[in-house]
């Protein structure tokens, strides 16, 4: 382990393993039944343009909920890898690799927080790092929408 993952570990209780997935199969990865499509298969548009998405009442209760939230390692101010969850205004600003990247607003394909959710993130680990359970399909599903619908903090 190397010094840096060691200092991560000691300071915040999580470590990260390189982990991008499994074997993907037909744009679903055949090794999670509650798989989204992989970013090649992805659409932006909205699968319910009649049913909005909020952010206080749909994805906040997803991101501090136990054990399969953002647990210690994002809902705290700095969070690891300088992605803090605590308020939407952080959490729009990204962290260290993904920057404003995290979420694009009408672009859930390309928004690094809906990638990281699925079995073949862009890099690191698939989130949330103490998962499994990981989001389900439907989880996953209400945050694309969310972004697709402007990602607002409604």
């Amino acid at each position: 382990m190397r010094l840096t993952a060691l200092l991560l570990l000691l300071t915040t209780g999580c470590y990260y393993e390189p982990n991008v997935g499994g074997q993907v199969v037909q744009g679903i990865d055949a090794g999670d039944p509650d798989a989204a499509p992989i970013i090649g298969a992805c659409d932006n548009r909205d699968t319910d343009p009649n049913k909005p998405v909020s952010f206080g009442k749909d994805i906040r209760p997803l991101q501090t909920r136990s054990p399969n939230g953002c647990g210690p390692c994002h809902l705290r101010v700095g969070g690891t890898s300088g992605f803090d969850q605590t308020s939407y205004q952080s959490l729009r600003k990204g962290g260290i690799n993904s920057g404003a990247r995290i979420i694009i607003a009408g672009d859930p394909c390309n928004s690094i927080m809906y990638q990281k959710l699925g079995r073949t993130p862009p890099f690191g680990s698939r989130m949330p790092f103490n998962g499994p359970p990981f989001w389900t399909a439907e989880e996953r599903q209400l945050l694309h929408d969310w972004i697709a619908e402007g990602a607002l903090n409604n």
